[in-house]
């Protein structure tokens, strides 16, 4: 069995290698700590709940809130995780940076009400919506493919989830 060693085929590795490791470890840092207030958010929101149970009652209320904020808000997010994977497999219209927020105050009221919602879900709509803000801020540059926008995008919600 001999060795095949083509050193320009291994350099091309290494800059692909090091090119990701230079976007996607600051993109998964950013992710990471919002993700990290949104569970610090998440677990203030319970305790609340806990400590001032007739707050369940009020859940019809923050219902309507979110829906609301959806409605004013949220065009284009109310897909989530589907708009997502959407756009990770055919690339349209970018998945909007909104979409973190939305989902983050909404995840926080319906569970300070009651409501049973994920939080997994949340995360990963916070890390695409994150990681495609990004992506459209690199898109400018004209070597940015949609293939790295599929890419960044995955990075985004394995961030997310992780």
């Amino acid at each position: 069995m001999s060795l095949n060693w083509n050193p320009r085929e291994h350099l091309l590795m290494a800059r692909h290698a090091i090119f990701w490791l230079l976007i996607a470890s600051p993109t998964a840092m950013i992710i990471g700590g919002a993700v990290a207030l949104f569970v610090k958010s998440l677990d203030m929101a319970t305790r609340y709940r806990w400590e001032h149970e007739w707050i369940i009652y009020l859940m019809p209320v923050g219902g309507v809130f979110v829906v609301a904020m959806y409605l004013f808000f949220g065009k284009g997010c109310e897909s989530g995780n589907n708009l997502i994977l959407e756009e990770i497999h055919q690339p349209a219209d970018g998945v909007p940076l909104k979409i973190a927020p939305l989902v983050w105050v909404g995840t926080v009221l319906s569970h300070l009400f009651g409501a049973s919602v994920g939080r997994e879900g949340t995360a990963v709509q916070m890390g695409g919506g994150i990681a495609g803000a990004l992506s459209r801020q690199l898109s400018r540059h004209r070597l940015w493919t949609g293939q790295h926008t599929r890419t960044l995008l995955m990075v985004g919600i394995a961030a997310g989830f992780g």
